[in-house]
């Protein structure tokens, strides 16, 4: 009421900024989160299509410790996969890797579908549960018995029990971390230079070594061949550690004269 009208034109002039700086400030942040958000969606809707079209791609159901070492080791040898992951936080930030992600519950038909099951060449359940392995076991053999009757379905479990369980849901093998972990202790205590060359040989970041499968079909032209007429070693300088067979039998060492069959799988190691 005393301010002269110089003083007023001031006080007026300051609402009017003050009332434009934060109309502006408002708007910046709301333009930034609407953005933020429409490009979130808007990558997300990207991966998704992504995720669509892999085939022949491995799934990876949870990222814990086991599933990160997995992701890693896949993405450097270039192999396609996709992760299943139930945290928000977490997914959010192996978008940010790079990675193919399907946020969800790996143990819901719509989330294993979602992230290809029905496509898939692998599904590996790394979730530190075990009843929560068994029940993506089951579901995975479940939705892919018609469309994908060859997935091949790899799960963890920590006991004897649980791992029989898993397996008559349906998974093709059944690992377990606390005994392969002990067995390697094992070796490494009474055959050290044993234990040495296997990390060499099944590690991607050790040397240029490395064990591979080789399955003997009609199109390799090795049916009722020997292996010393094949000129495996002597055009690809890998050596034949043994074959399985169709039967699931494991001929160790084989001799030059054994003789290859279809459905033979050579495990082989040589150069990478």
């Amino acid at each position: 009421q005393n301010l002269d009208n110089s003083g007023k034109l001031f006080v007026v002039f300051l609402i009017i900024s003050g009332l434009t700086v934060l109309t502006y400030t408002l708007g910046a942040v709301g333009r930034v989160i609407i953005e933020g958000s429409i490009q979130r969606y808007l990558g997300r809707q990207r991966m998704m299509r992504e995720v669509e079209n892999l085939k022949n791609h491995f799934i990876i159901c949870g990222h814990g410790r086991m599933g990160k070492i997995l992701c890693e080791e896949l993405q450097r040898e270039g192999v396609d996969f996709v992760v299943i992951e139930g945290d928000p936080l977490v997914a959010e930030k192996l978008v940010e890797i790079g990675y193919l992600v399907v946020e969800g519950d790996a143990t819901e038909d719509r989330v294993l579908e979602k992230a290809g099951v029905a496509r898939a060449k692998g599904l590996v359940a790394v979730v530190s549960n075990n009843v929560n392995n068994l029940y993506i076991t089951l579901s995975a053999r479940e939705i892919s018995r018609k469309e994908n009757p060859g997935l091949y379905i790899l799960s963890r479990a920590t006991d004897a029990s649980a791992s029989e369980k898993i397996t008559r849901a349906g998974a093709n093998r059944v690992i377990s971390p606390y005994a392969i972990g002990g067995m390697r202790i094992v070796q490494a205590l009474l055959r050290p230079t044993v234990s040495d060359f296997m990390d060499v040989a099944t590690q991607t970041s050790g040397l240029d070594l490395m064990f591979d499968e080789l399955k003997v079909s009609d199109k390799t032209g090795l049916d009722g061949v020997a292996i010393k007429d094949s000129g495996i070693r002597q055009n690809f300088d890998v050596i034949v550690i043994a074959i399985k067979k169709p039967s699931g039998r494991m001929v160790f060492n084989p001799g030059p004269d054994v003789i290859m069959q279809i459905g033979d799988v050579l495990i082989v190691l040589g150069d990478r």
